[in-house]
């Protein structure tokens, strides 16, 4: 019998890649299962798991790319059916996920959310079916059948959110630094009008400002320095969550309890274990075929 390349390559190609499918996903159930939870206002700086309410944040709302829902995140999928003599299937056509921020509050602090790169699962999905490619909102009479499939995912204001990843807080300067910064601005204001400066700390009348005069001038910046950043607002520091770049911990950002979304990876490692060994089990029937 003649060797079927294409068909040992598929079927290896299917049991391998399923099987890194199977431990992935029995990697992230143990991770949630095994990792406490923190408080965004106590939480040590590295891979961490919180759990609060999505809230609106620097930036405004966005609209949904398909129903133009007011949302904090959103991504979608639209495809199209096409068929081939026998064959039928539906073909993504067009995808797109947001990457603005949002944030999180589990009521000891807030918390930013980058969504970038995050395996994000929601239970506000919504799936229909219409005549173009983009969804109208008027409808319309159907008279030769839905072409299109348009899925959209949303996550927005005040749902309850599971979050892992990676948790960095950036601190604010410290008033030292902050004075500085502050004087170092108000003297490259002064030195953009030179006569001005001049006039105003020139004290022997020589047209030039020496180092004697200069002192003053830079303690007169000082004290004005010190003036504005007392009356600046304090500022606290900003945590953010996000995506890991160790590979052995997961971005996970879910609208469920730690709890539900571990079955739910249990669940999908056993059903890609399963194709693993399916597939496997054809290789090697194939093989003893040849």
């Amino acid at each position: 019998m003649q060797t079927d390349y294409l068909a040992l390559t598929i079927c290896g190609l299917i049991a391998l890649v399923s099987a890194i499918a199977s431990i992935k996903s029995l990697m992230a159930a143990r991770i949630i299962e095994d990792t406490p939870t923190s408080k965004i206002r106590s939480a040590h700086q590295g891979y961490v798991e919180l759990i609060g309410f999505a809230k609106v944040g620097p930036e405004a709302l966005l609209l949904s790319g398909l129903s133009k829902t007011p949302c904090l995140w959103f991504r979608y999928n639209i495809e199209r059916y096409e068929s081939s003599g026998k064959n039928s299937s539906w073909r993504s056509i067009e995808k797109h996920t947001s990457t603005q921020a949002f944030t999180l509050n589990d009521g000891s602090g807030d918390c930013y959310v980058m969504p970038s790169r995050a395996d994000v699962s929601t239970q506000r999905k919504r799936t229909w079916q219409g005549n173009s490619r983009h969804p109208s909102r008027t409808g319309g009479m159907n008279l030769f059948g839905k072409r299109y499939r348009y899925t959209e995912e949303m996550l927005c204001a005040d749902d309850l959110l599971y979050i892992i990843g990676l948790f960095e807080t950036r601190h604010p300067p410290n008033p030292n630094a902050a004075r500085d910064a502050e004087m170092a601005k108000v003297l490259n204001e002064w030195k953009q009008d030179y006569d001005k400066l001049t006039a105003r700390f020139d004290r022997n009348g020589d047209g030039e400002i020496d180092l004697q005069e200069w002192e003053l001038a830079r303690a007169e910046a000082l004290r004005k320095a010190e003036r504005n950043v007392s009356k600046q607002a304090p500022l606290n520091p900003v945590h953010t969550i996000s995506y890991s770049p160790s590979r052995r911990q997961p971005y996970i950002i879910a609208s469920s309890e730690p709890e539900s979304l571990s079955k739910r990876y249990r669940w999908q490692a056993f059903g890609m274990l399963l194709v693993s060994l399916g597939s496997a089990t054809a290789l090697v029937w194939l093989i003893v075929q040849q």
